[in-house]
């Protein structure tokens, strides 16, 4: 099995459905062949001391970014890449398919040989609006795989 590199913003102890998915899903696989790169959840000593409880319980890796929003900056895209590297990851896996899966061209320089994002909710939303559907096209062209849970291939898929 490859060793995966989860990008997300979704991950507890951030509350919701999408965050369990993923964290179920992460429990699945093999911890020595699992690292997670993910959002603060929230802003104060609440949220890193909840951060940091959680993450020292897991049997993978957990790396923080301080912002409470994981976005596809140029900084955020070279920690990506850095912990590709450093890891030994050859695959990427986008916990939400946008904005993140913007990272995607450079993760792909930087060595992943498979790339897959999930679409769960917001990108329904994303594929109304021209601007928002094109950056959406973008990421399902430099990705190898768009999963989609729930009821979300309808609206981001191409027509047929």
């Amino acid at each position: 099995m490859r060793k995966t590199l989860i990008v997300t913003n979704d991950f507890p102890p951030r509350p919701g459905g999408i965050q369990a998915f993923l964290h179920n899903m992460a429990l699945r696989l093999e911890p020595e062949r699992l690292v997670v790169y993910a959002s603060t959840w929230k802003r104060g000593r609440e949220g890193a001391e909840a951060t940091a409880a959680f993450d020292a319980e897991q049997p993978f890796t957990v790396v923080r970014d301080t912002t409470t929003m994981l976005l596809p900056t140029p900084a955020a895209t070279r920690t990506a890449v850095g912990l590709l590297r450093e890891h030994g990851c050859t695959a990427v896996w986008f916990g939400a398919a946008a904005p993140l899966g913007l990272m995607a061209p450079a993760l792909r320089k930087a060595g992943a040989e498979r790339l897959v994002a999930t679409t769960h909710g917001h990108e329904a939303g994303w594929a109304q609006l021209p601007a928002s559907r094109q950056l959406l096209h973008r990421i399902g062209e430099s990705t190898d795989t768009i999963t989609y849970l729930g009821s979300t291939r309808a609206r981001v898929s191409p027509p047929r």
